[in-house]
């Protein structure tokens, strides 16, 4: 039988087996084979190496969410409070350092590097926050902050954050932001903070604290005040502003305090000895540190340079610590002398600053005749007005005053006692805080001699000493009126002028009760606080210092009674018509007493503490002594002839509701003319 054809003729090795082919065999194609399973991976292998890269790349990203190479933040500043009401504390806190730090710490030489940026937490923060029994809730109470970075700037702060503890106007918080790894118990040691001093402290420092940057600690000590607010709501916040602070921290805080709405108080660095006065202000009035402003005002006298630059050189002087600078106006007369020019050509105000920010503004009376007493009280009263009258006070000086260097100590201190201050409804009718102490009264024909605070022990009354009184009489030589009162006052010049142009002049504008030697604004003062029952708060040291002193040696009367001042001075000097009692403020040459210089706590009466206003003794404008009640039944009596006599209201007009910073309850004028 013959064979059967092969399929594939010609191919002797499909017949082989497959010994040849194994790993190792010679030939051609052999050898073809191994290089090709030489030079390509097989598939498993490829998995392998998948899984590997995946497992590099999941490394990568894990170290590079690691905290300590962060290079931008990954998400805002969070604040870790407790879960529940009874959450336990929070668990082992990081240290405060990272590895680089701890290789600073075996070589004392190397400084950290400060280059941490990562996520912000403070874990010893919401404990004391949350403990908080102040009513932070409330937007109104008593809680103020002392904050630091700097544990120099915390030394300064503590000591004055102590006393107002011990003092208990406030409740008193101190929050920590800084580097320093230092224990809050340790800072308290240090520093002398007992129990007593009734302080409550905030660690308010971040996570690696001491290798962060400049950038995270700003943002830190920003979202850090943002949490104290919200469970603290301080009033006022105190930071150390010597230099020794941390820059950054200013920064953050400042920027925050903005958005908030917040006052911050910058400390100097002489605060504990010459500023201490602030621990006896409560919350309320410290709330307005930044927000009362004061301009001054100086009404030049002709011929009168040497008074004019006397009073600027005290300006200059003066201690303003920490707060602003005021406007400054200087009310020049028609002819100004030559030295006035030459002083004010390079007169700067405030004393250290360019023209750029010069708070100095001069004005030149235009009219070449003299003026009478109702021009010269429009014009001057037209110097100011008051665009928030809660807020803007004006200081009104005369030339012939010098300040002490502390004037400015006592005049913020007592605004902010007495205006300012919680539960004081007294402020109603507190018309201005004078600076000066009056040697004769507004006649200027009898002495004046300061009265002495008096208690009831029993049935006896006991003189307890020197005191700040209230009087009805106002001051023009250096006095602070307040700006709702003196809106009120433009209101009650402008109808009494009025009703003097379309009515005969009455009695009670006749009547003069302010002597000559003062400018002619003071009498329609004068009639304003007697008609409402106003009065002027004086100050009464117990030695012979005093925050002004007034001198007559180049003194000028205003220029509206200029001439009849001169007459009556030159008739005195005929022995026929010689008044020995006529204009006693010249002639009185003790007037000029020594200036105010040290600190200002040990010179004030009761180490400084301000008496409330129902403590204080009271006076009527000619010196008589009254309580509280009887000057303002003394007031309604003086109102009633006032509204007949100069307001043209009749008997049968109806009495009119007191309006805020209006008189029209005054006058019937306008009722009369519709």
């Amino acid at each position: 039988m013959p064979l059967l054809q092969r399929p594939f003729h010609g191919d002797e090795e499909l017949g082989k087996k497959d010994d040849d082919h194994k790993q190792g065999t010679k030939g051609h194609m052999g050898r073809a084979w191994q290089q090709r399973r030489l030079n390509g991976p097989r598939r498993s292998n490829l998995k392998k190496i998948a899984l590997v890269l995946l497992v590099i790349i999941g490394f990568y990203y894990f170290f590079k969410n690691m905290p300590t190479d962060l290079e931008q933040p990954r998400q805002r500043p969070s604040f870790i409070p407790p879960t529940g009401p009874n959450a336990p504390a929070p668990k082992s806190v990081p240290e405060r350092y990272d590895s680089v730090s701890k290789m600073a710490d075996d070589d004392a030489s190397e400084t950290p590097l400060h280059n941490f940026n990562g996520p912000i937490k403070f874990y010893q923060l919401a404990s004391t926050l949350h403990a908080v029994t102040t009513r932070g809730s409330s937007p109104i109470n008593q809680n103020v902050l002392f904050a630091a970075a700097s544990l120099k700037s915390a030394a300064s702060l503590l000591p004055i954050a102590c006393d107002m503890g011990i003092r208990a106007r406030n409740y008193v918080h101190f929050a920590l932001m800084g580097r320093d790894d230092i224990s809050m118990d340790i800072l308290k040691s240090v520093n002398g903070v007992g129990k007593d001093c009734g302080i409550t402290f905030h660690d308010a420092r971040p996570d690696f604290s001491i290798s962060s940057s400049d950038w995270r600690m700003e943002v830190s000590s920003a979202a850090a005040f943002k949490h104290i607010n919200d469970f603290v709501n301080p009033q006022a916040t105190f930071v150390d502003s010597s230099g020794e602070e941390e820059v950054w921290f200013l920064k953050g805080l400042n920027q925050r305090a903005a958005t908030l709405g917040r006052t911050i108080i910058e400390l100097p660095d002489n605060a504990g000895q010459n500023l201490m006065w602030i621990t006896l202000l409560d919350s309320s009035s410290l709330s307005a540190w930044n927000k009362a402003s004061i301009d001054f005002i100086v009404h030049a006298q002709p011929s009168a340079s040497g008074s004019l630059m006397r009073l600027l050189e005290s300006l200059k002087k003066a201690d303003f610590f920490s707060s602003s600078y005021p406007r400054l106006t200087i009310e020049l007369p028609r002819d100004i002398d030559e030295p006035s020019k030459r002083y004010l050509e390079g007169f700067k105000w405030p004393p250290k600053s360019d023209h750029s920010s010069s708070l100095l503004t001069l004005r030149h009376r235009i009219p070449q005749h003299g003026i009478n007493s109702d021009e010269s009280s429009a014009r001057f009263l037209e110097g100011f007005w008051p665009a928030n009258p809660s807020a803007n006070h004006i200081l009104v000086l005369s030339p012939q005053v010098e300040l002490s260097p502390l004037f400015y100590h006592y005049l913020k201190y007592t605004m902010l006692e007495y205006k300012y201050a919680g539960n004081n409804p007294a402020v109603e009718n507190l018309l201005s805080l004078s600076l000066d102490l009056p040697s004769t009264y507004l006649n200027d024909t009898t002495k004046f001699t300061p009265p002495v605070s008096n208690s009831t022990v029993g049935d006896n009354v006991v003189n307890t000493g020197v005191s700040p009184f209230l009087w009805q009489a106002p001051n023009s030589n250096a006095a602070l009126y307040f700006g709702d009162k003196w809106i009120e006052l433009h209101d009650f010049v402008s109808q009494s002028l009025e009703s003097q142009r379309t009515r005969p002049t009455p009695t009670t504008l006749n009547e003069k009760a302010v002597s000559k030697t003062y400018p002619s604004w003071l009498e329609h003062v004068l009639r304003l606080a007697r008609a409402r029952g106003y009065w002027t708060l004086y100050p009464n040291f117990e030695n012979e210092d005093r925050l002004v002193t007034l001198h007559n040696d180049l003194y000028q009367p205003p220029e509206e009674f200029a001439e009849e001042v001169k007459s009556d001075l030159e008739n005195e000097n005929d022995e026929l018509g010689a008044d020995p009692s006529h204009y006693l403020s010249l002639k009185n040459k003790d007037s000029e007493t020594t200036l105010l210089k040290t600190n200002l706590l040990s010179m004030m009466p009761n180490k400084g503490e301000l008496p409330k206003p129902w403590d204080m003794p009271v006076l009527t404008y000619d010196g008589e002594r009254v309580e509280v009640d009887g000057l303002h039944k003394l007031g309604l009596a003086y109102s009633e002839i006032f509204r007949r006599e100069v307001g043209g209201c009749g008997l049968d007009d109806m009495e009119k509701v007191k309006v805020e910073g209006e008189v029209g309850d005054l006058f019937c004028l306008k009722d009369q003319k519709s």
